[in-house]
């Protein structure tokens, strides 16, 4: 692990999931995120060890169990504050509630684990867009539409840290389903983005870059790509399951049950996005719900 200045305050932490750091000038600092196991919280500490930075608090963007697996270790280790938004605060001190919800009912044993589930932590602070954070000069924004309650980070010195509104083209290319729970709030998300001014952003699954507007177009695209796809098949009537089945073969993407709650989570706010649309409408045949065109 390292850390790499944007400026002299904001930094991060590259890795699977990147982490930010800002620093408080006195010594103090802050992690946004905290990496998605006791590991990661075992080296974070380590690191900010190395670099005298006494930990503050973590900012959760969401409560994604990559993004709060280092929380427990860390919050343990220093009683540092664990500070997120309203819904996801509920998630991250009951992180069983993740495949629960994916579920939709309590989870099998194959879903459960470090992937879905993380260690809980106890959340100290519920922040609000539009707020900043207690004891930072970061502003809270709204990132609707991956998960519950997603927020960003933004610093007064220019560095945007938007956590997973956006994945880097390589990813779009090789997962297909980017986990979506609210398609709206996915694209509204990225109309923001698209006008929001930074000096750096920070995605999570994705290089910080300076101009987003390429990653907001390759999301864009990709929800374009996974929309057409789900109406087509709904020319004839699909279940969600079979959806799913069909595109994962089309594709040749091979699931384990932990992909495959996620991507048919995905499907799911897919169809719920069509319907809203009024492209398609949802009906029961012989115990199935399937869905249609709407014509």
């Amino acid at each position: 692990m390292e850390i790499r200045e944007l400026t002299a305050q904001s930094c991060f932490i590259p890795g699977r999931v990147n982490i930010g750091l800002w620093k408080d000038g006195n010594g103090g600092c802050f992690l946004i995120d905290s990496g998605g196991d006791e590991t990661s919280g075992r080296r974070l500490f380590k690191l900010l060890q190395e670099h005298n930075l006494t930990l503050h608090g973590i900012i959760n963007t969401h409560s994604n169990a990559d993004h709060i697996g280092g929380n427990a270790y860390l919050q343990k280790k220093t009683s540092c504050a664990i500070i997120t938004s309203s819904l996801e605060n509920v998630l991250t001190q009951n992180p069983y509630l993740e495949p629960f919800l994916l579920w939709g009912a309590y989870p099998f044993n194959a879903i459960r684990g470090k992937f879905l589930e993380a260690e809980p932590s106890k959340v100290t602070h519920v922040i609000h867009p539009g707020e900043m954070v207690p004891g930072t000069e970061l502003e809270v924004v709204g990132l609707p539409g991956h998960f519950l309650n997603m927020v960003g980070l933004k610093s007064r010195d220019g560095v945007f840290y938007v956590a997973d509104s956006v994945f880097s083209q390589e990813i779009i290319e090789k997962y297909r389903f980017i986990v979506s729970m609210d398609v709206e709030g996915v694209l509204r998300t990225l109309d923001m983005l698209q006008m929001s001014e930074a000096n750096w952003f920070v995605p999570s699954h994705a290089k910080p870059v300076q101009n987003i507007t390429s990653l907001v177009e390759a999301n864009r695209k990709g929800v374009k790509y996974l929309s057409e796809a789900v109406l087509n098949l709904c020319k004839t009537p699909h279940s969600r399951e079979e959806i799913l089945a069909a595109l994962a073969r089309e594709w040749g993407i091979e699931m384990d049950s932990i992909q495959y709650v996620l991507n048919s989570a995905t499907i799911a706010a897919y169809l719920s996005f069509l319907e809203r649309k009024r492209c398609i409408v949802p009906y029961i045949n012989e115990g199935y719900l399937l869905w249609k065109e709407k014509v």
